[in-house]
Order: structure tokens, then C-alpha cells, then sequence
């Protein structure tokens, strides 16, 4: 056979500081060498198909009572590792929002803006959306005294396109509705 042997460094590394003259490494690393080679000149014999059967049953029950237990093995399936984690999910979410017994939660507060306790109108109130920001309020209808509920959309088509400012309102009452590109 051929197979690479150590060499006198890789044996010195193997065994650091148990020799205690250079010459008596050299002593061991060549009683090593022959050891190796004579036994990498030994043929070795074959097996038959019921030893290799023996060997192989001999190994499972002895990997079975090493207490090496096969549901871990079962969570290298992608499904399975993503349904636990679903339901180890929704059980510390339920243990983190549960209320304890015998405790109602507070009741929900409304919400209602400075403006609307006082009875105040605000002066400027906006609106987002991904796309378009709608102002209206007093400081609007200052702007534009003729136009009834007035308010200024600027809408984009796109993230990277230029805004579009449009004025919409009515007149009459609300007879008349008004579109103006400003």
C-alpha cells in the first residue's frame, strides 16, 4: 500500500517535549516507521457479507444505547424546523400577551387630539400615503378663501418621479367641484 507517513516534524508536534534528547526522538521515530511499515505490508483479509452484517448491527445498537436519541435528527427536515418554530412562536407570543387571571386588561382610551377637546380647528393637518400627502385645514382655506374645502394633494407616480401638486375643492356650495394643477 501506499500511504504517506508522518514525518520527524509531524511526530515532534504529535508528541511535544516527552523526549529528552534529540537523539532519542530519532530512536522512537524510526521504531514507529517500522511498526507502520510492517504492518502497511500485512494484506488484509476480506469479509464475508455476514460479518459486515454482524459489524454493522454490533455499531446500531451500540450508537441506540449511547443514548443518541433520532427526534433531533428529525428537525433537518425544513418543514418541520418551520412548523416548530410557527409553534414556539405563537406560544411565547400568547405567554407575553396573556393577561393573568383574574385581572381584566385597561380599558381602550380614545384617541382624541388637543384640538378636538378644545373644539379648535386645526390650523394645518396632513395626510400620508406612500404616494401623495394631502394637506388641508385653516392655513388652506386662508390661501384659498373662494374655494369651499379646499385641500392640496401632492401625489407622486413614483418614488423617483416629480411631485404633482393639484388643488381640490368645490364652489356653489358644492355644486361646482374644482381640480386646479398648481
Amino acid at each position: 500500500m501506499n500511504h504517506k507517513h508522518l514525518s520527524l516534524e509531524e511526530f515532534k508536534a504529535l508528541f511535544p517535549g516527552q523526549f529528552e534528547s534529540p537523539d532519542e526522538l530519532l530512536r522512537e521515530y524510526r521504531s514507529f516507521q517500522a511498526v507502520f511499515e510492517h504492518l502497511d505490508s500485512m494484506p488484509v483479509p476480506g469479509l464475508s457479507a455476514g460479518q459486515k452484517a454482524e459489524i454493522f448491527d454490533r455499531s446500531w445498537r451500540q450508537r441506540r444505547q449511547a443514548g443518541l436519541l433520532p427526534w433531533p435528527l428529525l428537525f433537518h427536515r425544513p418543514a418541520v424546523a418551520f412548523a416548530a418554530g410557527i409553534i414556539l412562536g405563537c406560544t411565547l407570543m400568547f405567554a407575553v400577551l396573556k393577561t393573568p387571571a383574574g385581572v381584566s386588561p385597561p380599558p381602550a382610551q380614545p384617541r382624541v387630539s388637543l384640538a378636538q377637546r378644545t373644539g379648535a380647528q386645526r390650523a394645518l393637518s396632513v395626510e400620508h400615503t406612500r404616494y401623495t400627502r394631502v394637506y388641508k385645514g385653516r392655513v388652506i382655506e386662508d390661501l384659498y378663501p373662494h374655494i369651499e374645502h379646499p385641500k392640496i394633494v401632492l401625489e407622486q407616480a413614483e418614488e423617483s418621479s416629480p411631485p404633482q401638486r393639484v388643488l381640490y375643492g368645490t364652489l356653489d356650495e358644492g355644486e361646482v367641484y374644482v381640480v386646479w394643477n398648481l
